[in-house]
């Protein structure tokens, strides 16, 4: 299964691709996403349901060379979101379509995020690392699957 997500770059971190996304403090985004096969066929996701995540990392450095963008030593915050307004949905689950609701707090202007100033854009770069849960039911065995779905990195700064 493959999930593709609108307006994205890839981005590899420690050998794995990621989907990379970059918004700018206080702006807010809706993306859309496709379920496809590894032919590009849509794949019908009827009756699975989806739920979203975000955990906050701090890199001490990052750097734009190019394709390339090189992250220096991530830790994980103790910030934790809890706006509310991070969502994703399906708009037709038969064909796989849907989209991802990144909302204008997800930097704690009301959701407990970091608060991201223009004194941390170069260095102690706040990250927030997106995750669809995207749960089904298994045709053969009747237990519900339950997959993660990076959407990716999503680095902001003013």
């Amino acid at each position: 299964m493959s999930l593709l997500l609108n307006g994205s770059k890839t981005i590899t971190i420690a050998g794995t691709e990621m989907q990379c996304v970059e918004i700018y403090t206080g702006e807010a985004y809706t993306f859309p996403f496709y379920f496809t096969d590894s032919t590009g066929n849509a794949i019908n996701c009827t009756g699975w349901t989806l739920g979203t995540g975000v955990k906050y990392y701090v890199a001490d450095t990052v750097t734009y060379g190019g394709d390339t963008i090189t992250i220096g030593n991530l830790t994980q915050s103790g910030n934790t979101y809890t706006g509310g307004n991070l969502s994703a949905s399906f708009t037709a689950a038969a064909t796989g379509v849907g989209y991802l609701y990144i909302p204008a707090d997800l930097t704690g202007a009301s959701g407990g995020g970091p608060v991201i100033t223009l004194a941390n854009t170069t260095a102690n770069t706040n990250i927030a690392v997106v995750t669809m849960t995207v749960t089904r039911t298994d045709p053969v065995s009747s237990f519900n699957d339950i997959n993660r779905e990076p959407i990716g990195i999503i680095v902001r700064y003013q």
